[in-house]
């Protein structure tokens, strides 16, 4: 299992930028097809931003499993 957070950013034409925060999600490996936490955040990234059209960072962190 690993836990996503990100934020997403993106500029006006007219000079404006914003900032937003992505609530934490999860994703399974077992499900996804996860290898690692960086093929974890590509997954994680076409999820939020498909089309690449704000600026994404991306963080994957595997969890422990207990």
């Amino acid at each position: 299992m690993y836990a996503i957070t990100a934020t997403v950013s993106r500029e006006t034409e007219d000079g404006w930028s914003s900032l937003q925060q992505v609530p934490t999600f999860y994703l399974d490996e077992n499900v996804q097809g996860i290898v690692n936490e960086d093929h974890a955040g590509l997954i994680a990234f076409k999820i939020i931003d498909p089309f690449g059209v704000y600026e994404v960072h991306v963080k994957a962190v595997k969890m422990e499993e207990q």
